[in-house]
């Protein structure tokens, strides 16, 4: 029986329950949003139905190339003031840009208190282990950042991982991999279109320490991603472990927690 599950099936949400969304993007242009203040609004409005205490946010469409990421920054920041002890910023460079051009933002972002960043270099056409990331992955460790990537291929993470032993670097479609236990400081976020039982299924090989959850909202209803692991056949510690506990520890590290949920982490 599963206390967690009969609460969620019975609609009375997870009391008790912490639950850090570590994957999310609001968008300047998704239907009705006409400013930062309509992106965010939604946003809270998601997470208040779901019960999700804070959401890591990142940018939209402004990632990909011929877009500016720096004004997607802008709007990233924007969004999170209208509620900054909920919504956490990962800020956004494109590696195609000189290394100038991507330390005057990071240093931009860095100042204004952002602790995270997120990469898309996949899209950008850019290998994650170019001259350009491995400058960005310096500057992290640096300064006690952490980065989620929308992707690595294996043996790049062999390749970064080891260097940069003291980056805490995210998958952010990584699921529930065995290539995770291999690294202290690499994590797997869930959200991929996973089917039931993929992510209990590396639970129970693996155990749950280095899974974070994740829902790609607002392109997706976070619901898709807490059930898988609501539903999962998994003990109560891990779902609790896997839904927020963990991105509570790792945020905390960097000094990106709120600070009203740092009892959950003391």
């Amino acid at each position: 029986m599963s206390k967690m599950l009969d609460d969620w099936k019975a609609g009375r949400g997870l009391p008790g329950v912490l639950v850090i969304d570590g994957h999310t993007h609001p968008y300047r242009w998704m239907p009705g949003f006409r400013t930062p203040e309509d992106a965010a609004t939604e946003m809270l409005r998601l997470m208040d139905s779901y019960c999700v205490e804070a959401s890591c946010l990142m940018g939209g469409g402004y990632m990909h190339n011929g877009c500016d990421y720096r004004d997607g920054n802008d709007f990233l920041m924007d969004c999170v003031r209208v509620s900054p002890d909920r919504l956490i910023p990962f800020a956004h460079v494109n590696p195609n840009c000189s290394p100038a051009t991507i330390r005057d933002d990071l240093d931009r972002m860095f100042d204004q208190g952002v602790r995270c960043i997120k990469l898309l270099n996949a899209y950008q056409g850019y290998p994650g282990d170019g001259p350009h990331l491995m400058m960005v992955y310096d500057y992290a460790q640096s300064r006690n950042m952490m980065i989620l990537n929308h992707h690595w291929s294996e043996a790049e993470i062999r390749k970064i991982a080891p260097q940069f032993h003291d980056l805490i670097m995210i998958r952010g479609h990584g699921g529930a991999s065995k290539l995770a236990q291999e690294y202290p400081n690499l994590y797997d976020n869930t959200w991929s279109l996973h089917k039931l039982g993929v992510i209990e299924g590396g639970i129970q090989q693996f155990g749950s320490a280095k899974i974070l959850f994740g829902s790609d909202a607002i392109i997706n209803d976070p619901a898709v991603g807490i059930g898988l692991i609501v539903y999962a056949d998994i003990a109560e510690e891990d779902k609790r472990a896997v839904l927020g506990l963990n991105m509570a520890r790792l945020l905390y590290r960097v000094k990106a927690l709120p600070s009203w949920l740092a009892s959950w982490v003391s």
